[in-house]
């Protein structure tokens, strides 16, 4: 009866302790699996970005490639801060060329209108 019952408290006390290991078995494999979707996530997000960068430097190197300053050739190549800066320059010159050619247009427009005298108003009123 006795050795029943060592039994029987070795079987109940064998129970117990999976039933306790079973849950930290559980939580250990739940956190692997977190670990590994994090892994997966920053995995993922690293590309993203590296694409993203990649066509940001092609974005520059194409810029590059239509500033004046690229035709003399250049020892090093310019940042990515000089380019911009130099773009900028490079839109406001173009900018002040139009609005130079806009005014001297308007100008001649406007000399030819005053060269108009009232005579020749008169005659062509006539025609």
């Amino acid at each position: 009866m006795e050795k029943m019952k060592a039994l029987s408290q070795t079987q109940s006390s064998t129970k117990i302790n999976n039933k306790k290991r079973s849950p930290t078995f559980v939580v250990k494999r739940a956190s692997s699996t977190i670990v590994q979707v994090e892994k997966t996530r920053r995995i993922a997000a690293n590309a993203r970005e590296r694409r993203r960068m990649n066509g940001l430097n092609t974005a520059f190197d194409r810029l590059r490639t239509v500033l004046p300053s690229s035709m003399f050739q250049q020892q090093r190549r310019f940042s990515k801060y000089e380019t911009l800066q130099m773009a900028q320059s490079y839109i406001a010159a173009l900018q002040s060329i139009l609005e130079l050619n806009t005014s001297t247009t308007t100008e001649r427009n406007l000399s030819n209108v005053s060269s108009t005298t009232d005579e020749d108003m008169d005659n062509s009123a006539h025609d």
